[in-house]
């Protein structure tokens, strides 16, 4: 698990890296990965969703689905650090 963490699912991993690289190939997408550290190549079967961070205040509206990484301030009162919206159809995988 090199440069990886724990995902949500029973026995998956979430890289925390950069994608410098994707290439179709016979068996899903090759993504050249790199992180503190080192590098490395990953499969990624098709259908699994690959996502990144970008701004996106436009996006956020009613019924999407979110994500949302926050600490508490007082209360039940919430910071968010960041928002993670639903774009495309596809929703935050996290």
């Amino acid at each position: 698990m090199i440069g990886t963490m724990r995902d949500l699912s029973p026995n998956s991993t979430m890289p925390n890296a950069n994608v410098d690289q994707a290439v179709t190939g016979t068996s899903g997408r090759d993504l050249k990965l790199s992180y503190k550290g080192g590098s490395n190549t990953v499969t990624v079967r098709d259908g699994v969703p690959v996502v990144t961070f970008a701004p996106a205040r436009t996006d956020l509206v009613a019924g999407k689905k979110v994500f949302i990484v926050a600490t508490p301030v007082s209360g039940t009162q919430f910071a968010a650090s960041r928002v993670v919206v639903e774009k495309d159809g596809v929703a935050p995988p996290m």
